[in-house]
């Protein structure tokens, strides 16, 4: 059936439901007959399938072809050493692999799971699997869309239809639309769809689809089997990867044809070269990068921070501008009116609801002007009164709560006057019209019309107002006035609200927002969270710039940015976004350059001020809590939601999810994402540097003729004892003291600069001499042989443990008292040395490699070789930060 082209009665009529919704009856009889609204799940990698991938690499092929001419030359031990390494190997990098996919897995897991339904004749909230075609959702700000369904109301009705139709901005959506069969599916506007959001309106739609059988449903059957995307960063590791790969492939040919040269059986040199062409390939590349940052994810949730988008890990480490949205984030979203200001008098508000003038307590019956206005505020309110009336529990935004508590305090029956004057019609604020507007029953012909919203925006629709001496117009000395009024108070920092009312026998939009009364100012003040300043301060030291982005006034906004000291030790600069729709996209770029504080912001407004700082070259991380904070959610390259009091549909579209609501979690984010940056840098390090020393120490023995200074046994054993657990060990590194002293990297950047290239190769160089050095003396007392092949191996494996210890920091040696301990690092370095140990001294181990007893001289001579280099890299970074820059980093 063509949903879109059909009425709403015909919908109706095909699902036989009404107006009033289902029969509870029938919902459960649907839901046995359709099944339940649940996408079909996408199909996971399958334990075989996840451990034969650890040998499709070409390493294991490597290894393959050294076995396979190992049996050729009579070595059957050696190919089965060979084929027990590739299953250690393949074991290690499942374990691995498969906890890190558990945890990948995870992500995602938040978002909305209830919708709200006519069920016999009234509205209730199920399980958003438990919807079924026939139902009639109810629709309201912020309402995640469970199926797709066909419009039967609508009143200003917005959805956010970027999930299905990439379409950033909220779509206006129609009841009274009807397309033709070739509507494309982003212009069905009588339709709503599976996985959108409502922005702004109300309405009531039909389901028509539920499940696999929805739009989205029908998109992701066609995708398939769906494996979690590789990140930017995991993709640069593939290919430097494979880069190496190739740089390595040339040298082992290199080191074969020069051993060959020199008369080396030809055999025995392919064996060597094949075995050091695995060793050079550091194959624990991926498995580092999979394994920190699904580690990353786990601390992050144990400091309350939920990651939903694998990437977001790496983007926290190169956030460059953290754009704040004010109420509910920057602020406790507990409001309270302070004081009201009616155009004759000013009023002030105590903490336990009490009214003063003029320093004299007063009462809304002395005051017709304050009773009106608190009755107007009252009456335009969507807060719902549960329990008795002496204390009722107010269920409803903050802002409306601290309205409607004013009346509550001076004694108002709230209930009595909304029963005496029945709510007939409701128009939300929406985008170019910030105010909200109530139309109720008089009993008469009129109906009355309370409004409430942007004083300026309120202001503009009054001619006349209300005063102590009754109705008086409102002429432009009045007006000049009350604007006047309203800037003074919001550069108090509070929010300030216009409050106005009519009469109206027409009840059209347009009718009730003309010819209104004005009855006053009402302000009310958001408690900034404990410490924001000082957070703000944290990021400015990180090198992050922060920005608010609010729909509070200039005046108002201004003054709060001061407080929080959101410009660092610049001056702070404001923009009124009123009219920045109307702005050329290049002038809004370089107007946000300079920005701290943009006011008065709609949401249009907030995807657009983002989307300029991106187009900046900048990294923008966005938080916010409410329904019209989605949108820059979405588009920032760090969308942050708050958890416990953020809505359904920030929370859906965030990368980030702050579960306990603590924006101080968000600095231990960045500096999560920073350390797990620098950790897979660490990994790099101490792989790549260890590499290039066996190739070195392989290279220089060949070429000179002296003998084969490591056989294909001992180079497998390196490859398997020293490369994955230190390394797994280094991407578990504490943050380091300086992490959030350091400016934001830039994602351009590759992992490995040149001059880090340089720095490897140096200090490869140093700890090939090193063990180049107990080779030149073992050949000089035994000659070519096992005992100078078995102390140079025994040196490498030490000096390369050594070397994991000093990779530790780029800047800081082992002496840093500051450092925090590795207790995984270290118990692999043990438990690696504990390895090399048992291979000199039980015979079975020492035969399978090789080697020769080792006496006391020349354990002396290994741990000379192993320290020596360990103390000259050490040293370096000494000279390379001086104590100085150390310092002042620390």
């Amino acid at each position: 059936v063509i949903w879109h082209t059909q009425t709403e009665e015909q919908v109706l009529a095909r699902w036989a439901s009404t107006r009033d919704g289902l029969r509870a009856a029938v919902a459960a009889e649907r839901l046995a007959r359709y099944g339940h609204n649940v996408l079909t799940a996408v199909k996971r990698r399958s334990p075989l399938a996840m451990f034969m991938e650890q040998l499709a690499s070409p390493p294991v092929a490597l290894l393959g072809l050294s076995a396979a001419v190992s049996v050729a030359t009579g070595g059957l031990a050696d190919a089965a050493v060979i084929l027990g390494v590739v299953a250690i190997n393949a074991v290690i990098g499942y374990v691995t692999e498969s906890q890190a996919e558990k945890t990948i897995n995870a992500l995602g897991d938040i978002g909305p799971k209830q919708a709200v339904v006519l069920r016999d004749e009234r509205p209730c909230t199920i399980g958003l699997d438990e919807v079924v075609p026939g139902d009639l959702l109810v629709l309201a700000p912020g309402t995640y869309i469970a199926a797709d369904a066909r419009l039967l109301a609508s009143n200003q009705l917005s959805v956010d239809e970027s999930a299905l139709t990439g379409e950033s901005l909220p779509v206006a959506k129609h009841h009274q639309f009807r397309g033709v069969e070739e509507t494309p599916l982003g212009d069905r506007k009588n339709m709503i769809h599976m996985g959108t959001v409502v922005t702004g309106g109300s309405g009531l739609a039909v389901v028509v689809a539920t499940g696999k059988h929805t739009e989205i449903g029908l998109i992701q059957s066609l995708v398939g089997e769906v494996k979690t995307p590789d990140t930017p960063l995991q993709r640069q590791l593939d290919d430097m990867g494979m880069q190496l790969a190739m740089v390595s492939g040339g040298i082992c040919v290199v080191v074969f044809g020069l051993g060959v040269l020199r008369g080396a059986p030809w055999l025995l040199m392919m064996k060597s070269a094949i075995s050091l062409a695995v060793a050079a390939v550091p194959e624990g590349l991926p498995t580092v990068a999979t394994s920190t940052l699904a580690l990353g994810i786990r601390e992050m949730k144990r400091q309350n921070v939920l990651i939903r988008q694998l990437p977001a890990v790496e983007s926290l480490g190169s956030v460059q501008t953290l754009c704040f949205d004010k109420t509910g984030t920057l602020t406790e979203n507990r409001m309270r009116v302070v004081t009201i200001e009616t155009p004759e008098r000013m009023i002030t508000v105590s903490v336990d609801g009490r009214f003063e003038s003029l320093g004299r307590p007063m009462a809304l019956s002395d005051a017709e002007d304050l009773q009106r206005l608190v009755d107007v505020t009252a009456l335009n309110s969507e807060v719902a009164l549960n329990g008795g009336a002496l204390n009722p529990e107010l269920d409803g935004s903050p802002t409306e709560t601290a309205l409607l508590e004013i009346a509550l305090h001076a004694g108002e029956d709230v209930k009595g006057l909304r029963a005496r004057h029945p709510l007939v019609k409701t128009v939300h604020r929406a985008d170019g019209r910030p105010y909200m507007v109530t139309v109720h029953d008089t009993g008469g012909t009129e109906h009355l019309i309370a409004v409430k919203g942007s004083p300026y925006h309120v202001l503009e629709r009054c001619d006349r107002c209300f005063g102590v001496s009754g109705l008086v117009a409102l002429d432009e000395t009045r007006r000049a006035a009350i604007l006047q009024q309203n800037e003074a108070m919001a550069s108090q920092a509070l929010r300030v609200l216009g409050i106005a009312y009519g009469y109206s026998a027409d009840t059209s939009t347009s009718a009730v927002t003309e010819n209104l009364i004005w009855l006053g100012l009402i302000g009310m003040e958001d408690t900034i969270r404990p410490g924001m300043a000082e957070l703000i301060a944290q990021f400015h030291e990180a090198g992050i710039e922060t920005v608010m982005i609010t729909g509070d006034q200039s005046a108002t906004a201004f003054s709060f940015g001061q407080r929080l000291g959101l410009s660092h030790d610049k001056p702070l600069e404001i923009v009124d976004s009123t009219h920045l729709e109307k702005l050329d996209p290049g002038v809004l770029k370089s107007i946000v350059r300079d920005t701290t504080v943009f006011a008065r912001v709609s949401p249009a407004h907030k995807l657009r001020i983002v989307q300029a700082l991106q187009e900046g070259g900048r990294v923008i991380a966005m938080t916010g809590d409410g329904i019209n904070d989605g949108p820059a959610l979405k588009a920032a390259d760090v969308g942050v939601a708050l958890g416990e009091k953020g809505s359904d549909v920030a929370r859906s579209v965030a990368d980030v999810v702050l579960e306990d609501d603590n924006l101080h979690t968000m600095i231990i984010a960045v500096q999560q994402g920073r350390t797990i940056y620098r950790n897979i840098r660490k990994s790099l390090q101490y792989l790549i540097g260890g590499n290039l020393a066996e190739i070195e120490i392989m290279l220089v023995t060949t070429a000179i003729g002296a003998g084969e200074a490591l056989n294909p046994m001992q180079l497998l054993w390196i490859n398997l004892v020293t490369d994955i657990l230190p390394a797994i060990g280094l991407a578990l590194e504490p943050p380091e003291s300086d992490v959030l002293k350091d400016k934001p990297r830039d994602p351009r950047e590759k992992i490995l600069r040149r001059a880090d290239m340089w720095r490897l190769l140096r200090e490869s160089l140093i700890v090939s001499a090193g063990s180049l050095g107990v080779y030149g003396y073992s050949l000089a007392r035994y000659g070519i042989g096992p005992n100078t092949s078995t102390n140079t191996f025994m040196t490498l494996v030490t000096s390369q443990m050594f070397h994991a210890i000093s990779c530790r920091s780029e800047r800081t040696t082992v002496l840093d008292m500051n450092r925090t301990g590795n207790t995984v690092l270290l118990a692999g370095v043990a438990g690696s040395l504990a390895l090399q140990i048992m291979a000199g001294i039980l015979p079975p181990l020492r035969t399978l490699l090789r080697l020769s007893p080792i006496g006391p001289a020349d354990w002396a001579a290994i741990a000379a070789g192993s320290i020596v280099p360990f103390l000259a890299n050490e040293s370096l970074k000494v000279l390379a930060h001086p104590i100085s820059e150390r310092e002042t980093r620390s």
